[in-house]
């Protein structure tokens, strides 16, 4: 997305519940599909949340229905930079957390170390 589409759907305001309990720093990214950054936005009657966690992007879609695989997808290449792998993860059941009905987590799993190795992209640190 562009940085001009970026500003459309960001929401300024802090969640409501989180006040406090985020890192409100902007990470910034770009590359050749277009501008990320972790905030609030306002996507299609989905709340979207990007933050770094621990070293990593952290999206969360919270919706009033239940998505599919292709908005999830859409999503995800839209608000988190193309260079990362990331994934829906279930832990135990006992480790379970569901505040929402409707709300899907992506987490970023793998380092860019053999893109760096390969001498391709860079580390993480180098994204924040």
């Amino acid at each position: 997305m562009t940085e001009q589409e970026r500003r459309k759907y960001i929401v300024e305001e802090e969640p409501q519940g989180l006040q406090g309990i985020l890192d409100t720093r902007l990470t910034m990214a770009n590359d050749e599909y277009g501008c990320y950054s972790t905030g609030l936005f306002r996507y299609h009657g989905c709340e979207i949340l990007i933050t770094i966690d621990a070293g990593r992007w952290h999206l969360s879609i919270a919706t009033n229905h239940p998505l599919g695989y292709y908005e999830i997808k859409k999503i995800r290449y839209m608000f988190l930079p193309d260079g990362i792998q990331v994934a829906q993860i279930f832990p135990p059941r006992k480790e379970f957390v569901n505040v929402h009905e409707n709300c899907y987590h992506l987490w970023e799993i793998k380092d860019n170390m053999q893109k760096q190795e390969d001498g391709e992209g860079g580390s993480r640190d180098e994204r924040e």
